[in-house]
Formats: structure tokens, C-alpha cells, sequence
């Protein structure tokens, strides 16, 4: 799996996205900033879809970052 692979994954997925251990440890934890942005925005705007999805994907980044064991 390569960084320009035509999968298409949902952005709460915690499926593994990058062999290197330090390249999926920084798109985990940029999966879970995008999520927690996202989950503030809703709660500010008081868009419960939003923020729902917000929480749904930081727990898949947190997800991803446990499975990952080289960092």
C-alpha cells in the first residue's frame, strides 16, 4: 500500500493506511486533529451530525495509533 493507492476509505475508517510505521503514526494523529476539529465545530455550530462524525474519526485515528507498534 502506497501513499498514491486508489483506495477510498471513509474518514472515521481505522483501517491502516501507510507501511511505514512513522508516516501511519503522523496520519493517525492527523486523522484525530481533523476529527476533533471537526467535533468542536459541531458542538460550537450545534451540528450534531458534525460533531458525531468529529468523535468518530479522532477515535479511529486513537484506534490507529494503538495498532501501530513501531512508534
Amino acid at each position: 500500500m502506497g501513499q498514491f493507492d486508489d483506495t477510498d476509505r471513509p474518514d472515521d475508517s481505522n483501517a491502516r493506511r501507510h507501511d511505514s510505521n512513522l508516516a501511519e503514526e503522523t496520519s493517525a494523529a492527523g486523522q484525530r486533529v481533523k476529527g476533533r476539529v471537526k467535533d468542536i465545530a459541531g458542538h460550537v455550530t450545534g451540528n450534531e451530525s458534525l460533531e458525531e462524525k468529529g468523535e468518530r474519526e479522532n477515535q479511529a485515528g486513537i484506534d490507529r495509533q494503538r495498532k501501530n507498534d513501531g512508534v
